[in-house]
Protein backbone atom coordinates (compact mmCIF):
# COMPACT_ATOMS: atom_id res chain seq x y z
CA UNK A 1 0.00 0.00 0.00
CA UNK A 2 2.87 2.41 0.72
CA UNK A 3 4.74 1.93 -2.13
CA UNK A 4 1.89 2.33 -4.28
CA UNK A 5 1.10 5.71 -2.44
CA UNK A 6 4.62 7.05 -3.58
CA UNK A 7 4.45 5.61 -6.79
CA UNK A 8 1.11 7.89 -7.31
CA UNK A 9 2.33 10.70 -5.51
CA UNK A 10 3.89 12.27 -8.67
CA UNK A 11 0.76 11.77 -10.90
CA UNK A 12 -1.40 13.49 -8.32
CA UNK A 13 0.80 16.28 -8.25
CA UNK A 14 0.50 16.89 -11.21
CA UNK A 15 -3.48 16.30 -11.22
CA UNK A 16 -3.75 18.61 -8.22
CA UNK A 17 -4.98 21.92 -10.43
CA UNK A 18 -2.93 24.58 -12.16
CA UNK A 19 -2.79 27.27 -9.13
CA UNK A 20 -0.47 29.81 -10.05
CA UNK A 21 3.06 29.80 -8.84
CA UNK A 22 3.83 29.75 -5.08
CA UNK A 23 6.95 29.69 -5.04
CA UNK A 24 8.48 32.05 -7.56
CA UNK A 25 11.84 31.76 -8.85
CA UNK A 26 14.86 33.76 -7.38
CA UNK A 27 13.22 32.82 -4.52
CA UNK A 28 15.80 32.16 -1.27
CA UNK A 29 14.70 29.87 1.25
CA UNK A 30 16.01 29.01 4.79
CA UNK A 31 14.94 26.04 7.03
CA UNK A 32 15.49 24.62 10.62
CA UNK A 33 14.95 22.00 12.51
CA UNK A 34 15.32 20.36 16.13
CA UNK A 35 14.55 17.02 17.15
CA UNK A 36 15.27 15.18 20.56
CA UNK A 37 14.51 11.96 22.27
CA UNK A 38 15.40 10.13 25.28
CA UNK A 39 14.76 7.74 28.05
CA UNK A 40 16.01 6.72 31.47
CA UNK A 41 15.54 3.67 33.28
CA UNK A 42 16.32 2.45 37.20
CA UNK A 43 15.93 -1.21 38.31
CA UNK A 44 17.17 -2.49 41.79
CA UNK A 45 17.57 -5.67 42.26
CA UNK A 46 18.27 -7.52 45.46
CA UNK A 47 22.35 -7.01 45.22
CA UNK A 48 22.53 -4.71 42.56
CA UNK A 49 21.46 -1.03 41.30
CA UNK A 50 21.22 -0.72 37.34
CA UNK A 51 20.51 2.67 35.64
CA UNK A 52 20.70 3.01 31.85
CA UNK A 53 20.00 6.52 29.93
CA UNK A 54 19.42 6.79 26.01
CA UNK A 55 19.41 10.31 25.07
CA UNK A 56 19.45 11.92 21.01
CA UNK A 57 19.59 15.32 19.70
CA UNK A 58 19.57 16.06 16.09
CA UNK A 59 19.13 19.89 14.70
CA UNK A 60 19.24 20.25 10.85
CA UNK A 61 19.96 23.21 8.78
CA UNK A 62 18.83 23.92 5.03
CA UNK A 63 19.22 26.59 2.71
CA UNK A 64 17.60 26.67 -0.90
CA UNK A 65 17.04 28.82 -3.80
CA UNK A 66 14.49 28.65 -6.81
CA UNK A 67 16.06 27.89 -9.77
CA UNK A 68 12.92 28.03 -11.76
CA UNK A 69 9.29 28.92 -10.61
CA UNK A 70 8.72 25.75 -7.99
CA UNK A 71 12.17 24.39 -8.12
CA UNK A 72 14.35 24.58 -5.85
CA UNK A 73 18.11 23.50 -5.48
CA UNK A 74 19.14 23.26 -1.70
CA UNK A 75 21.87 22.17 1.18
CA UNK A 76 21.02 20.40 4.32
CA UNK A 77 23.22 19.89 7.20
CA UNK A 78 22.50 17.92 10.08
CA UNK A 79 24.16 17.12 13.18
CA UNK A 80 23.24 13.73 15.59
CA UNK A 81 24.34 13.41 18.99
CA UNK A 82 23.27 10.15 20.20
CA UNK A 83 24.35 8.97 24.05
CA UNK A 84 23.70 5.34 25.64
CA UNK A 85 25.42 5.28 29.32
CA UNK A 86 24.82 2.53 31.79
CA UNK A 87 25.82 1.77 35.65
CA UNK A 88 25.51 -1.26 37.60
CA UNK A 89 26.11 -0.66 41.15
CA UNK A 90 26.36 -3.77 43.09
CA UNK A 91 28.24 -5.59 46.43
CA UNK A 92 31.70 -4.92 43.55
CA UNK A 93 33.09 -1.99 41.95
CA UNK A 94 30.65 -0.03 39.67
CA UNK A 95 30.43 -0.78 35.97
CA UNK A 96 30.21 1.80 33.79
CA UNK A 97 29.64 1.40 30.18
CA UNK A 98 29.01 3.60 27.49
CA UNK A 99 28.17 3.95 23.96
CA UNK A 100 27.78 7.64 22.35
CA UNK A 101 28.07 8.26 18.30
CA UNK A 102 28.54 11.29 16.46
CA UNK A 103 27.67 12.46 12.90
CA UNK A 104 27.76 15.09 10.39
CA UNK A 105 25.71 14.73 7.59
CA UNK A 106 25.77 16.98 4.50
CA UNK A 107 23.26 16.72 1.60
CA UNK A 108 22.40 18.95 -1.84
CA UNK A 109 18.62 18.37 -3.00
CA UNK A 110 16.54 19.23 -5.61
CA UNK A 111 13.03 20.19 -4.60
CA UNK A 112 9.58 20.40 -6.87
CA UNK A 113 6.66 22.06 -5.27
CA UNK A 114 3.02 21.25 -6.37
CA UNK A 115 1.14 24.30 -5.55
CA UNK A 116 -2.91 23.26 -4.83
CA UNK A 117 -3.92 26.62 -3.29
CA UNK A 118 -2.34 30.00 -1.65
CA UNK A 119 -1.59 28.43 1.51
CA UNK A 120 -0.98 24.44 0.70
CA UNK A 121 1.94 22.88 -1.44
CA UNK A 122 3.00 19.44 -1.98
CA UNK A 123 6.51 19.15 -2.81
CA UNK A 124 8.98 16.02 -4.26
CA UNK A 125 12.47 15.88 -2.86
CA UNK A 126 15.71 14.37 -4.14
CA UNK A 127 18.96 14.64 -2.86
CA UNK A 128 22.41 12.74 -2.01
CA UNK A 129 23.76 12.67 1.21
CA UNK A 130 27.32 12.17 2.88
CA UNK A 131 28.18 11.40 6.58
CA UNK A 132 30.80 10.86 8.83
CA UNK A 133 30.34 9.18 12.28
CA UNK A 134 32.50 8.86 14.48
CA UNK A 135 31.66 7.00 18.07
CA UNK A 136 33.42 6.68 21.98
CA UNK A 137 32.51 3.29 23.55
CA UNK A 138 33.72 3.14 27.46
CA UNK A 139 34.01 0.20 29.27
CA UNK A 140 35.23 1.18 33.17
CA UNK A 141 38.80 2.66 32.60
CA UNK A 142 38.62 0.93 29.00
CA UNK A 143 38.06 3.40 25.76
CA UNK A 144 37.71 2.23 21.79
CA UNK A 145 36.99 5.36 19.58
CA UNK A 146 35.73 4.17 15.68
CA UNK A 147 35.26 6.43 12.95
CA UNK A 148 33.51 5.89 9.16
CA UNK A 149 31.05 7.29 6.48
CA UNK A 150 27.56 6.80 4.75
CA UNK A 151 26.69 7.38 1.63
CA UNK A 152 23.45 7.58 -0.73
CA UNK A 153 20.60 8.59 -2.51
CA UNK A 154 17.05 9.52 -1.29
CA UNK A 155 13.78 10.49 -2.61
CA UNK A 156 10.69 11.20 0.00
CA UNK A 157 7.27 13.54 -0.59
CA UNK A 158 6.34 16.78 1.85
CA UNK A 159 3.21 19.35 3.22
CA UNK A 160 4.18 22.91 2.92
CA UNK A 161 1.52 25.30 4.85
CA UNK A 162 2.15 29.04 3.87
CA UNK A 163 1.14 31.25 7.10
CA UNK A 164 2.50 34.34 5.65
CA UNK A 165 4.13 35.33 2.11
CA UNK A 166 7.71 34.68 4.00
CA UNK A 167 6.18 32.17 6.98
CA UNK A 168 5.49 28.36 6.54
CA UNK A 169 5.81 25.10 8.36
CA UNK A 170 7.00 22.00 6.26
CA UNK A 171 6.64 18.30 6.92
CA UNK A 172 8.74 15.69 5.16
CA UNK A 173 6.91 12.53 4.74
CA UNK A 174 9.22 9.96 5.26
CA UNK A 175 6.79 7.05 5.90
CA UNK A 176 6.68 7.76 2.00
CA UNK A 177 10.96 7.61 1.52
CA UNK A 178 12.91 5.15 -0.65
CA UNK A 179 16.46 5.56 0.77
CA UNK A 180 19.14 3.65 -1.16
CA UNK A 181 23.16 3.88 0.30
CA UNK A 182 26.51 2.96 1.26
CA UNK A 183 28.35 2.32 5.17
CA UNK A 184 31.71 1.76 6.20
CA UNK A 185 31.37 2.17 10.11
CA UNK A 186 32.80 0.30 13.33
CA UNK A 187 34.92 -2.53 11.18
CA UNK A 188 31.82 -3.76 8.73
CA UNK A 189 30.69 -2.44 5.61
CA UNK A 190 27.29 -2.64 3.09
CA UNK A 191 24.89 -1.63 0.76
CA UNK A 192 21.29 -0.92 2.84
CA UNK A 193 17.95 -0.08 1.21
CA UNK A 194 15.10 1.22 3.26
CA UNK A 195 11.64 1.91 2.20
CA UNK A 196 10.03 4.46 5.25
CA UNK A 197 10.24 1.97 7.58
CA UNK A 198 11.69 3.18 11.25
CA UNK A 199 11.11 2.74 14.75
CA UNK A 200 9.23 5.50 15.66
CA UNK A 201 6.42 8.13 14.76
CA UNK A 202 8.88 10.80 15.20
CA UNK A 203 10.82 9.62 12.24
CA UNK A 204 7.85 9.46 10.30
CA UNK A 205 6.54 12.92 10.78
CA UNK A 206 8.75 16.31 11.80
CA UNK A 207 8.10 19.85 11.90
CA UNK A 208 10.17 22.61 9.96
CA UNK A 209 10.35 26.26 10.41
CA UNK A 210 10.94 27.70 6.46
CA UNK A 211 11.35 31.11 5.54
CA UNK A 212 10.63 32.12 1.68
CA UNK A 213 12.68 35.50 0.79
CA UNK A 214 11.86 36.74 -2.24
CA UNK A 215 13.94 38.66 -4.62
CA UNK A 216 13.75 42.34 -4.45
CA UNK A 217 12.61 43.95 -8.07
Amino acid sequence: MKKTLLLLLPGLMLLAGTAEAQFEKGTAHWGATISAEGTETHTKGNSTDYKNGNHSVSPSIQAGWLIKDNRMFGLRLTSTIGLSNSKIEGSGPLNHFADNTYSLRLSPFIRHYKTLNPKWALFLQTGVEGAYIWSVKEVDDFTEKNNGYEAGLYVFPGISYRISPRFALETDLQLLSLNVGYSNFEKSEGFNFNAGITSGIGSYFGVRAAWYLQKSN
